[in-house]
C-alpha cells in the first residue's frame, strides 16, 4: 500500500514538472517571436527613416503612396555628393531598399513576413514635407503566429 502512495506521489509530481518544462518552453517561443518581430520591423523603419530625414526630395511619380504595397522613390545625394534615388518597396514577404541602379537589399529577416507597408506624404505648407511610414509585420512559429503594427514619422531634410 505505502508503494502505491509513494508511486502516486512520483507520478503527480513528474506530471507537474513536465508541464511546467512545456509552459516555459511556450513562453520562450514567444518570446523569441517577439523580439525577432520587433527587432526586423525596428531595424526596417529606422533605416527608411533616416534616409527620408537626408532625403532632398520624394520622387511622386516614381512612388507609390497610400496604398499597400507601397513604394518611396527618394531624391538625395550619394557619399560622393552626386545626386541618386535610393528606393523602399516591399518584394514578396520583405521589405528592400535599391539605392541607385544598385542591387535591391534585404531590410527585414527572413523570419518575419511584412503584410503591409505603406507611405504617406505628408505637406503642411510648401517647403515642409514629412513622410508617415505604416507597416503591419507577422512571424510564425512551430504553433504560434504574432502580427504587430509599426508606425513612424520623419521630415525630409530642410523641409522644416
Amino acid at each position: 500500500m505505502e508503494t502505491l502512495i509513494y508511486a502516486a506521489i512520483l507520478g503527480l509530481v513528474a506530471v507537474l514538472t513536465t508541464g511546467s518544462i512545456l509552459a516555459m518552453m511556450k513562453s520562450y517561443a514567444s518570446v523569441k517571436m517577439s523580439r525577432d518581430l520587433n527587432f526586423s520591423a525596428s531595424v526596417a523603419m529606422e533605416r527608411m527613416a533616416n534616409e527620408i530625414r537626408l532625403a532632398n526630395d520624394i520622387d511622386d511619380a516614381g512612388s507609390i503612396l497610400a496604398v499597400s504595397p507601397g513604394k518611396l522613390k527618394l531624391n538625395t545625394v550619394d557619399g560622393s555628393g552626386a545626386a541618386t534615388a535610393i528606393e523602399f518597396f516591399l518584394s514578396g514577404a520583405g521589405i528592400f531598399v535599391q539605392e541607385g541602379v544598385g542591387t535591391p537589399e534585404a531590410l527585414t529577416a527572413s523570419s518575419t513576413e511584412i503584410t503591409s507597408l505603406i507611405f504617406n506624404k505628408i505637406t503642411s505648407s510648401a517647403a515642409s514635407k514629412a513622410v508617415k511610414i505604416s507597416l503591419t509585420a507577422k512571424a510564425k512559429g512551430s504553433r504560434m503566429e504574432r502580427t504587430e503594427n509599426f508606425y513612424n514619422t520623419a521630415i525630409l531634410r530642410g523641409s522644416y
